[in-house]
């Protein structure tokens, strides 16, 4: 059929193209499947719904709070997921995805959780906290990914 030149040639260049594209073969079938899976929302989405709470808890709080309340949603959300160009985790290694593509989407039950967090957390344990402590929603911020330390949060 092929000469055996070919075949190994062929083989040669499949094998470059898996090992280059090795971290993000799965992203396409996971992207489509989370896209399609109506238990999750994508990260954007739920980034913007976080910052709708932040503003109705801001008109719920003292003025007082708005940059406290501000901060906590920088340190919360803006942190990054801890992925870089090159980083991988364990969960991105066993799917074949890329690292970015394991937190692209979060589940809807957790993002209702966290906007409850925004929502019931009381105004008066965010006046109370310490000026040396980051303001952050723990909740959240797990949801929304790792960021530089942070040893407490309001």
């Amino acid at each position: 059929m092929y000469p055996k030149s070919f075949r190994f040639f062929f083989f040669k260049i499949i094998f470059a193209i898996a090992v280059t594209f090795y971290g993000c073969i799965g992203d396409l079938y996971f992207d489509t499947h989370n896209e399609m899976n109506g238990d999750k929302v994508s990260r954007d989405v739920a980034v913007r719904q976080f910052y709708g709470a932040l503003v109705v808890k801001r008109s719920l709080c003292p003025q007082s709070m708005d940059t406290t309340l501000t901060s906590a949603g920088y340190y919360t959300t803006n942190l990054g997921s801890g992925c870089n160009s090159s980083s991988t985790t364990k969960e991105s290694q066993t799917t074949l995805r890329s690292c970015k593509s394991v937190y692209k989407y979060v589940q809807k039950k957790d993002l209702t959780v966290c906007l409850n967090e925004v929502l019931f957390f009381p105004c008066e344990s965010i006046v109370n906290a310490a000026n040396n402590i980051r303001p952050n929603f723990p909740v959240c911020r797990g949801l929304f990914g790792p960021g530089p330390e942070t040893p407490l949060s309001m």
